[in-house]
Order: structure tokens, then sequence, then C-alpha cells
């Protein structure tokens, strides 16, 4: 005899199936303005915590669009299955993935900065060897982001500031074991290349004592990352 698991739903996740409900169903119609989110919360009877997280959610889902300075907008095209129970939930864990990509840029980008002010000799022949590891790694995703992971902490190590660097080595720990959750085994070549990239002007900015530029870049190949995540959890 088989039983299937009784989960229990969170605030935030009955608050995201609503909001697809009523997108399916047509009273949200693509490109218009959901409601703001407090009045989101009164009229659902749950704190705005839980509505920022179902929209977190609903936007790596493809279902919703923040538009800066002017709300959060149904999509124009909506994703082409319905949001079910797993993606759901799947959506959810990755809210806290994206909340580590704002935390990295915050860190990742001023440590290139200052690594451009601030490294010697020693410290960027270690970015080169550690970029080289990258640029030879092929398919294999694991593999990639071990490299990936080691090329960015010596970044940190080169901006020369003890506490911005064990800040952003304690975030790339958490980076690693959500990849690790996701199980991702292959790695797209596209988003291999422009990782590639993008790290390697990172890598010739700091060289070249531009902290502007290296700021710049490291935020271009942050948003490479960012931009695959969504692909591989959508």
């Amino acid at each position: 005899m088989a039983f299937e698991t009784i989960r229990k739903r969170s605030a935030p996740e009955m608050v995201a199936e609503q909001i697809v409900a009523r997108i399916t169903g047509g009273e949200l119609a693509p490109g218009t303005q959901l409601p703001a989110q407090r009045d989101l919360a009164r009229i659902l009877g749950v704190g705005r915590s839980s509505v920022r997280e179902a929209i977190k959610a609903l936007v790596v889902m493809g279902y919703l669009e923040p538009l800066q300075g002017k709300g959060t907008y149904i999509k124009s095209a909506l994703p082409a299955t319905d949001a079910g129970i797993e993606k759901l939930a799947a959506a959810f864990s990755a809210g806290s993935i994206f909340d580590l990509m704002e935390a990295r840029a915050l860190l990742e980008c001023r440590s290139a900065a200052l690594a451009a002010e601030r490294a010697d000799a020693g410290q960027i022949r270690r970015l080169k060897a550690a970029l080289k590891k990258v640029r030879g790694t092929e398919s294999d995703y694991a593999i990639f982001l071990d490299a990936d992971i080691r090329f960015h902490a010596a970044v940190a190590d080169a901006a020369g500031n003890v506490v911005l660097c064990e800040l952003t080595k304690l975030v790339l720990e958490k980076v690693v074991a959500h990849h690790n959750a996701l199980k991702t085994v292959l790695l797209p070549p596209a988003y291999r290349d422009v990782s590639i990239r993008t790290a390697v002007r990172v890598v010739e900015a700091i060289d070249a004592g531009d902290g502007d530029a290296a700021a710049r870049w490291m935020a271009r190949h942050l948003d490479a990352i960012r931009d695959e995540l969504k692909n591989i959890i959508s």
C-alpha cells in the first residue's frame, strides 16, 4: 500500500498559489501591474514578508517581473506549464540563492576594486593561476563550479581586507551548498564562455590597477551566473 507524503504549505506558498491562480484564470492579465505588496498583504491576511517571498518565487518561475521604480508586473510571456507544488517549492528554495547573489554583488565587486589597488605580484600570479584552472574546465558543472569558487576566493584574498575576505568565503560556502542541491551535471557552453570571458576581464583590470573596471567586470560576471541560475531553476 502506497501513501503520499503530506506536505505542509507555508503562508508564502499559499500566497504564490493564489497569485498564479488569478493569472491563469485571467483575473491578472499579462502586462498588468500586480497590486502593491501592502495591499496584497491586507487582502490575503498575511504579513508583507510572506508576500515578498511569494513574489520573489514567482519572479524566479517566470510569472512576474519587477520593474525598478514602477512595481511588479505580470510577464507578457508566461511559463508554458502550470506551477505545481514541486515547482513552487523549488522556486522558494531558489529565492535564497538570489539573496546570496545580491550579497555576492555587494562583497565581490568591492573586493575586485580593492584588489586592483592592493594586490601584490604574488596575488596576481595566484589570480591568474585560478583563472587558468577555470579556463581548463570542460562540460562538468561540478568541476567548473569548484574552479570558479576558487577564483572568487582568490579575488577576495587579493582585496587585502580580512573581514571582507572572510565574509565573501562564508557566502561562497553557502553558494556551493545551494548549487549542490540543484544537482546540475552538464555545463552549458554559452554560460561557460561568458563566465570565462568576464572573469578574464576582471583579472586584466586588477592587473592593470583599474578598480572601476574590475568592479564593473565582476558585476557582469555575477550577472552571467545569476542568469544561468534562472535558466537552471526554470
